[in-house]
């Protein structure tokens, strides 16, 4: 299973972590597996702020995304926002296979 944990503190976000395979299909054919990092590594390479205001880890199963510095600009918040959308689509399609949990902190 993928589980994905996206933190928020007062409605803004500040991290992403994905962990997991979908083991939907043998491994390099897991369509799940696939749409999930594509949803992930698309979102992270289309923010505005990048490298200087967060810090992003990416390796075999785990793409990790952490706000590095003050606030998230209005792009970044509506680039989280769709990858968020995006995988909770995926997960209620496939709930066995992929999880979505938000926290929210004030």
């Amino acid at each position: 299973m993928i589980n994905v944990k996206v933190s928020y503190i007062n409605g803004h976000f500040v991290s992403l972590e994905a962990k997991g395979h979908a083991d939907s299909a043998p491994y390099g054919k897991d369509l799940i597996c696939a749409a999930i990092s594509a949803i992930i590594l698309g979102g992270f390479n289309a923010l505005k702020d990048g490298d200087s205001n967060y810090e992003v880890n990416v390796s075999e199963g785990l793409a990790t995304l952490s706000r590095k510095l003050g606030e998230n600009s209005e792009h970044d918040e509506t680039v989280f926002e769709t990858i968020v959308t995006q995988i909770e689509s995926v997960a209620s399609s496939y709930p066995k296979n992929v999880r979505l949990e938000r926290i929210n902190e004030k």
